[in-house]
């Protein structure tokens, strides 16, 4: 996938949108600070979201931890750009 077609997968899920936000903006970051921080009740849909974003080469896990790949990266600074457009 590209940037592009990043961004649309992004925003197509609100949920999947605030783990990738959480995860851009809290990194290095657990599942338990993911799930407190965007107050899932439960930490399976933050878990089924993270499973995604890694296998969108987007997320990437370290000892427990998330961060953004180099993709997820340009992916963060292109919606950044896209959200603050929006609001004009």
């Amino acid at each position: 996938m590209g940037v592009r077609e990043d961004i649309r997968w992004l925003r197509d899920n609100k949920d999947r949108a605030g783990v990738f936000a959480t995860i851009a903006r809290r990194a290095p970051c657990g599942m338990r600070e993911i799930k407190a921080h965007l107050n899932f009740s439960d930490w399976w849909p933050a878990k089924c979201h993270v499973e995604d974003l890694i296998s969108h080469d987007l997320v990437a896990e370290s000892e427990g931890k998330y961060r953004l790949t180099e993709a997820g990266k340009k992916a963060f600074e292109s919606l950044k750009t896209v959200l603050d457009l929006s609001s004009v």
